[in-house]
């Protein structure tokens, strides 16, 4: 019996013993198994066969120190990564990582993780390492449709379907029309106001970019100012609070030199009337060379202004074989003119394809016809062209040979003066005088091609204008459409509205039979055997589908024809304030379903209350200026307007105006 308590006891000691060694082991080790467990060895069970404890109790004890020992571990293991980790971050410059959140009101401007929570502020040196453009650090911390949505109390899904509509490039009237249940049945004078503050939104945001790379580009910049300039929600806001950060303009390199002192000694030198020591000049901040540099940028920008020389480039211009040059752009799409004529908001539908003929281009500038310059441009605009005015070689050294008659020929050779000439006549070409040719040659381009465009467009409206009429005739008008309909509106001999419908005979929920009754009923009611198809979507659809109810006879007894009217500025009309007033209770597209039947009826009338650019019958309209078209083809109306006459009883104002004698 003794000899078996003594054995039982050197088998619990011996059992402590390897727990304590294996315990002492983990305590080593900081990546350890989590399905760690503590079971007796097989040889032990062995040994303990004779080993009268109860087995719950063995399982107990077992299980206590197995708790134990994994609590030990654990806790050893959290101490060990921790210390670690903030013993890296201590040691490291900076442990910051970009916000990814847009959310106003942040506490930082960068997420940082507790452990650096007694690192010290310091200069934004990291953010000179990354990339100008890198949005996570340019962007401000409100979101597009956070701010559009509280500065006009909209809803912020709203608001980002809205700016999401706007941004694929559609037109207020399109999302009017076609988007209601995006906007939340928002109406075109509304929309109008939300793409305007969407339009200084982008603005902003630009604005917001390019003063944190200015603050960055400083050599130290708080985290209190860069805060307050990402949290900016106006111009004027953004105006006041980096006005204390601006630097000052540098101005050119004539300006500075001739802060230096250094007008004086260049002039003498271009004109050869006097001795020059540049030593006099030297001073502890700046050496010989700069000195010298400083004297051929005055000379050069000398040279650039002189009315004699530049008189002598223009005529060598056309003398010259200049040519334009256009090749596939490398420049991602990325578009937003900073034009106010044009539209602000990136064009991401633009078809790459449509200047595949430019992708490889050469024409020589006297030959360039407008439609291939207004062509070069939209593409230059739209990324997709790189254009280039290749000048030949030889008109640089008719401008030195011109230069040496004129400067360098005067007076005793000097062999300092000669060099300094020679580097301000080679500086003066590349820097001033090329770059000052290629701006007239693109500018004249431009402005011929503009001209040739009024001129084209002029002359299709004073056609379209022109045409007669179809006074007297009852006439139904369809705006074609496939998810929306088709909308249908009578109107009277005098254009008044006597009836209004929807059909829908394509489409998902097509229901032709409906629909050609519907339509029978209101021609038949009306008595009306003239429809105006509009020749927008689904319009070839409709068509068929009236030629079929024409052939079988469906509208007998009358003989129904049909014509296919132009919808360009139809939904641009329905949309605007001068056809709510006309048509307050009209659905918008109603309304554009009556002025197809209209334009039919009296095409003078109806289209003196469109403005010219949105008739699609220009020559790249849509990038002139908007004011110089306006004044372009006023008095292309008004000579419409006089030549054909109106009746004072029956003319709407929209009419009036163009009279030459009305006021």
């Amino acid at each position: 019996m003794a000899e078996r308590k003594a054995s039982s006891t050197e088998t619990l000691l011996l059992r402590k013993r390897k727990a304590t060694t294996k315990a002492s082991t983990s305590k080593e080790v900081i990546n350890i198994d989590d399905s760690l467990s503590y079971e007796t060895p097989e040889s032990e069970h062995e040994s303990d066969a004779d080993y009268d404890a109860p087995a719950n109790k063995k399982k107990k004890t077992t299980s206590k120190k197995k708790s134990e020992v994994q609590m030990e571990i654990s806790t050893k293991k959290k101490k060990a990564v921790n210390k670690k980790i903030k013993s890296e971050a201590l040691n490291s410059k900076v442990k910051t990582e970009p916000s990814t959140s847009l959310a106003v009101g942040k506490e930082n401007v960068y997420i940082k993780d507790e452990l650096y929570a007694d690192v010290k502020p310091v200069k934004f040196e990291y953010l000179k390492t990354k990339s100008e453009t890198d949005d996570r650090i340019l962007e401000p911390f409100w979101r597009d449709h956070d701010l559009l949505a509280e500065q006009k109390s909209l809803s912020p899904n709203i608001a980002k379907n809205v700016i999401k509509l706007l941004e694929e490039g559609n037109t207020v009237p399109f999302i009017a029309r076609y988007r209601r249940d995006a906007t939340g049945n928002m109406g075109p004078e509304m929309l109008q106001e939300v793409k305007s503050i969407f339009e200084e939104i982008c603005v902003l945001k630009q604005k917001i970019k390019t003063s944190v790379k200015g603050l960055i580009k400083q050599e130290y910049c708080h985290d209190q100012v860069l805060r307050a300039v990402k949290s900016c929600r106006s111009l004027d806001e953004l105006e006041i609070t980096y006005a204390p950060y601006k630097q000052d303009r540098k101005g050119t390199l004539a300006e500075r030199a001739k802060e230096l002192g250094l007008e004086e000694p260049a002039l003498k030198l271009l004109q050869n009337t006097g001795v020059v020591n540049l030593q006099r000049y030297v001073t502890k901040d700046h050496d010989i060379k700069e000195i010298e540099s400083g004297i051929v940028h005055i000379i050069a920008y000398n040279i650039a202004v002189d009315s004699e020389m530049l008189t002598y480039i223009r005529e060598l211009r056309y003398k010259e074989r200049i040519v334009l040059e256009s090749k596939k752009s490398k420049t991602k799409q990325t578009v937003r003119s900073t034009d106010k004529n044009f539209q602000k908001l990136p064009i991401k539908n633009a078809d790459e394809s449509k200047f595949e003929t430019y992708f490889d281009f050469q024409i020589p500038v006297r030959y360039a016809k407008p439609y291939q310059v207004l062509a070069i441009n939209r593409g230059e605009k739209l990324k997709f062209l790189a254009v280039k005015i290749a000048i030949p070689e030889s008109l640089f050294i008719k401008f030195q040979q011109f230069c040496y008659r004129k400067w360098i020929k005067q007076g005793p050779y000097n062999e300092l003066r000669n060099n300094l000439l020679n580097e301000a006549i080679k500086d003066s070409y590349n820097r001033l005088v090329k770059p000052l040719i290629t701006r007239e040659i693109r500018t004249e381009l431009k402005n011929k091609a503009d001209k040739a465009s009024y001129d084209v467009f002029s002359e299709n409206l004073k056609h379209l204008l022109k045409e007669p009429p179809l006074k007297g005739q009852v006439i139904l008008g369809i705006d074609p459409g496939f998810v929306g309909g088709c909308k249908m509106a009578v109107i009277s001999q005098t254009g008044l509205v006597l009836n209004y419908n929807v059909i829908y005979p394509h489409g998902k929920f097509s229901d032709q039979e409906t629909a050609g009754k519907v339509l029978r009923d209101m021609l038949l009611e009306h008595s009306c055997s003239l429809i105006a198809l509009g020749n927008g979507k689904a319009s070839r659809e409709t068509e068929e589908f009236i030629c079929d109810m024409i052939r079988h006879k469906y509208f007998y007894p009358l003989d129904v024809k049909y014509v296919i009217v132009s919808e360009d500025g139809a939904s641009v009309y329905s949309c605007s304030p001068e056809a709510k007033k006309e048509f307050p209770n009209l659905d918008t597209n109603i309304i554009s379903a009556v002025s197809l039947a209209r334009r039919l009826q009296d095409p003078l009338s109806e289209l003196v209350k469109i403005e010219p650019h949105h008739l699609g019958i220009g020559m790249y309209q849509h990038d002139l200026k908007k004011k110089s078209i306006e004044e372009a083809l006023k008095e292309v109306v008004s000579e419409c307007v006089s030549f054909i006459g109106v009746d004072l009883n029956t003319a709407s104002h929209s009419l009036l105006r163009y009279l030459l004698s009305y006021s």
